[in-house]
C-alpha cells in the first residue's frame, strides 16, 4: 500500500461517524455535515443501484465525505493545490495548522448542524456561542411538558421537583383551556422545560469553546458543562486528526483571574452615568448607557460597495435592559453586536417578586405565520391572572423551602416560572438596531419584545434622526 492509500486507510479506521451523543440532561444528534459534491464529469461519485431492492443512491468518495480532508482542502487554496486527495503530509498539516495557530480552515472546512434536545436552563448559555440557531417555538406549538430534574438531589428536594411539575402542568393546561395564547401560557412552564434546536457550528468554534478553562461565573454547580464531554465525543469521532492536534497542544484560555478583577470593580452597572431610563412592562427598563458614532459619517459612508448599509456600523447604542427570560429567549437571536446577560441573583429575584405578570392575556386566532391576538374579556382576564399568580406564589415558596434544604440557587432556580426578570446588557452597531427595530417592531413580534422595541426606536430616533427617516422611508 502506498503512503496515500495508507493515510487514507488510517483516517477512515478513525472516522466514526455517530448521529446521537448524550449527557446526564440531554442528547446531541449530528443531524449534517458539510460534504464536498463531485465536479462533473467526476467519477468519484456514482450512482449505485442496489440489486435486490432497485434502490438508487450515490457512492460517495470517502475523501468526500471525511470531515479532516475539507480542513486540508480549505488550507491548500491558498497555494493552489486544493486536491481533494489525502496524501502522506494531511495528518502533520493539520497538526502544523492547529499548532500555528491557522484557524480558518477549522471554520470553513468542517462544520455541524446539530439538533440540541436539552433543558432550557442549560439552552440559554449555549445560544450565546458563535453559531447560527433554530429553535422550537412554545408560541407556535403548545410545550410537551418534559422536564428535567437535576441529579444527587435528597429525597425531600426531589419531591419538591416532582410536586412543582405536577402543579406546572396544571397551571399550563388551565391556562390553555380558559384560551390564554400559547406564548403566555408559557409562563407557567418551569426553567427546565426541554426545548428542541438546530445549531450550526464549524469546527474551530468548538474547539475554542473547550479550550475555556475556569468560567466560573456561573453554572459552576450544575451540570451544564457535561456539554463539552457531548462536544469532545463528536470531534473525536467525525474529525479524528483535528482532535488528535486539539489534544496534543490544547491551548486553554484560563478565565480564572474574572472573578478577582469583578471583585476590585466594585461600581455597579446601576452606577453607572446614562442618558435615559424608561420603564417597560410590569417591572422592566430600558437604560441607555452611551451612544458613539457620527451621523454625517455614517451618511458619507453609505457608498460602500456592495453593501451600503455596512455604513451604518460607524455608530452604535449601549443599552442596561432588564426583561423577561422569555423576551431575553428572542432577543439573543440578533448576534450581531455585544450581548452580555449579568449574574442572575435568584434570591433577589424571589425576594422582590421580580416575575412578569401581563394585565391583559390574550387569545391566539388563526394559523401559524399569520395569528392574530386579541385581549380576554375582563373576566377571562381574572381568572388567567389569578390561576398564573397562584402558581407563580407556590413556586417562590418551593424556592424559599429549597434554599432552606442548602440547594443552590441555581439548581433551585428550576423550579421557578418561565417568567422571571434578568438584567442584559446590550451594544449594537446602528445596522443591527434598525435590524431589530424592523423585526421586533412588526405585529407579528410578540407584544412584549414589541413594547421594548418601540422605545429603543424612539431613541435611535432622537439620536440618529437622519438614519431614523432613511429606516422610516424603507429604504433602509
Amino acid at each position: 500500500m502506498d503512503a496515500k492509500m495508507s493515510k487514507l486507510a488510517g483516517l477512515i479506521e478513525k472516522f466514526k461517524p455517530h448521529r446521537s451523543f448524550a449527557c446526564s440532561y440531554g442528547t446531541v444528534e449530528v443531524d449534517g455535515v458539510l460534504v464536498r459534491v463531485a465536479k462533473e464529469n467526476d467519477d468519484s461519485w456514482r450512482i449505485h443501484i442496489d440489486p435486490e431492492t432497485g434502490k438508487k443512491y450515490f457512492m460517495i468518495a470517502a475523501e468526500d465525505a471525511l470531515q479532516d480532508p475539507a480542513i486540508i482542502r480549505s488550507a491548500r487554496v491558498s497555494t493552489g493545490r486544493d486536491s481533494k486527495e489525502v496524501d502522506e503530509k494531511a495528518e502533520g498539516l493539520i497538526q502544523a495548522l492547529w499548532r500555528e495557530k491557522h484557524l480558518t480552515p477549522f471554520e470553513g472546512g468542517a462544520v455541524f448542524r446539530l439538533r440540541f434536545e436539552v433543558p432550557i436552563a442549560y439552552a440559554q448559555p449555549l445560544f450565546q456561542l458563535f453559531a447560527s440557531f433554530n429553535e422550537f417555538s412554545g408560541r407556535y406549538s403548545e410545550i410537551d411538558g418534559t422536564y428535567y430534574t437535576p441529579s444527587n438531589l435528597s429525597a425531600s428536594a426531589l419531591k419538591e421537583f416532582q410536586d412543582a411539575e405536577e402543579e406546572a402542568h396544571g397551571a399550563y393546561k388551565k391556562l390553555l383551556e380558559l384560551g390564554v395564547a400559547r406564548e403566555m401560557a408559557r409562563f407557567a412552564h418551569l426553567y427546565r422545560f426541554y426545548t428542541k434546536f438546530y445549531m450550526t457550528i464549524s469546527l474551530r468554534h468548538i474547539m475554542e469553546f473547550l479550550n475555556w478553562t475556569n468560567v466560573n461565573t456561573r453554572h459552576t454547580k450544575t451540570e451544564f458543562w457535561e456539554i463539552k464531554n457531548v462536544f469532545r465525543e463528536i470531534i473525536k469521532n467525525w474529525t479524528p486528526w483535528a482532535f488528535e492536534a486539539f489534544e496534543k497542544e490544547p491551548r486553554p484560555v484560563d478565565f480564572g483571574w474574572v472573578n478577582e478583577r469583578l471583585r476590585k470593580n466594585k461600581r455597579l452597572l446601576s452606577e453607572l452615568p446614562s442618558e435615559r431610563t424608561v420603564r417597560v412592562l410590569n417591572k422592566g427598563l430600558i437604560r441607555l448607557l452611551g451612544s458613539y458614532g457620527n451621523q454625517d459619517l455614517m451618511i458619507s459612508c453609505l457608498d460602500h460597495f456592495p453593501n451600503p448599509s455596512k455604513a451604518l456600523g460607524h455608530g452604535g447604542m449601549s443599552f442596561l435592559i432588564k426583561m423577561p427570560i422569555f423576551v431575553f429567549r428572542q432577543w439573543v437571536r440578533h448576534r450581531y453586536g455585544a450581548m452580555t446577560e449579568l449574574s442572575l441573583d435568584y434570591d433577589t429575584i424571589v425576594e422582590r417578586n421580580s416575575f412578569y405578570l401581563p394585565k391583559h392575556f390574550r387569545k391566539q386566532l388563526g394559523k401559524s405565520m399569520s395569528y392574530q391576538y386579541v385581549d380576554m374579556d375582563d373576566k377571562e382576564n381574572e381568572i388567567a391572572k389569578a390561576n398564573l399568580t397562584e402558581h407563580k406564589d407556590a413556586c417562590r415558596e418551593r424556592y424559599l423551602r429549597l434554599r432552606k434544604m442548602g440547594v443552590s440557587a441555581e439548581i433551585a432556580a428550576m423550579i421557578l416560572p418561565y417568567s422571571f426578570y434578568m438584567y442584559v446588557v446590550w451594544t449594537a452597531p446602528v445596522e443591527s438596531l434598525i435590524n431589530f427595530i424592523h423585526l421586533r417592531t412588526d405585529m407579528r413580534a410578540q407584544w412584549e419584545i414589541r413594547q421594548y422595541a418601540d422605545l429603543i426606536g424612539v431613541m435611535v430616533r432622537d439620536h440618529f434622526p437622519d438614519i431614523a427617516e432613511l429606516c422610516n422611508e424603507g429604504k433602509i
